[in-house]
């Protein structure tokens, strides 16, 4: 895994195979996709969109539980969803 395109797929693997914390996942995949961006790396549909769907989920999950609201994602919610996403990718 020589990209950090490359680090954001293993870390969704990672958190739907029950290795990371859904903060552990939020915080390095963030990380991953600026350093990706930051790097000029590019991606196509439907990797790209892929990409955006997972950003999209993290903007409605709070790292830290103090901050967290009603209706952010529980770690549950977040594996599922990045499970199900991996599932529709292969």
């Amino acid at each position: 895994m020589d990209t950090a395109t490359g680090r954001q797929l293993a870390l969704m693997r990672d958190v739907a195979a029950g290795r990371c914390t859904g903060a552990e996942f939020a915080v390095g995949w963030l990380d991953a996709r600026r350093r990706s961006q930051q790097q000029g790396e590019r991606v196509r549909d439907p990797l790209e969109a892929l990409l955006d769907r997972v950003f999209s989920l993290l903007e409605d999950y709070s790292v830290d539980p103090r901050f967290k609201e009603s209706d952010d994602l529980s770690d549950d919610e977040l594996k599922d969803a990045v499970i199900e996403l991996l599932r529709k990718a292969e």
